[in-house]
């Protein structure tokens, strides 16, 4: 197996907010983004919200105004199996974040790692 065969497409671009609620707002009311789900599966809460084929994760930091990857924190990317993606990356010598995929709930899983520039990366199976 490839890399064309391994990764499927983009799953979301994660964006670190200040303010959820109004970050929702501003994506829904004035850019015409579709709630698609709130979760908290640790510390912080999560929104999806969908336009097109485009899915945007807005995160909740907790740290007040701290962006150490940026606004945009991350590109995921969409695996149909995170179990064999992260094997991959560690035979290739990728800089991994996470040790194991995280179990975030009703059989979705992510997984953390970094690209040749030190950005932020992830895995996103569900």
């Amino acid at each position: 197996m490839n890399g064309k065969e391994m990764f499927q497409g983009l799953a979301h671009i994660g964006i670190k907010t200040v303010d959820l609620n109004r970050a929702v707002a501003f994506y829904k009311d004035v850019l015409g983004f579709d709630l698609i789900e709130r979760i908290k599966p640790g510390n912080v809460e999560l929104i999806f919200m969908k336009f097109g084929e485009n899915v945007i994760e807005l995160i909740e930091i907790d740290d007040q105004r701290k962006f150490e990857d940026g606004a945009v924190n991350h590109l995921a990317l969409r695996v149909e199996d995170i179990f064999q993606a992260v094997t991959w990356l560690k035979d290739h010598h990728v800089e991994c974040i996470n040790e194991e995929p995280r179990e975030m709930g009703e059989g979705r899983f992510n997984f953390f790692f970094r690209g040749p520039s030190g950005e932020k990366l992830e895995l996103y199976q569900g």
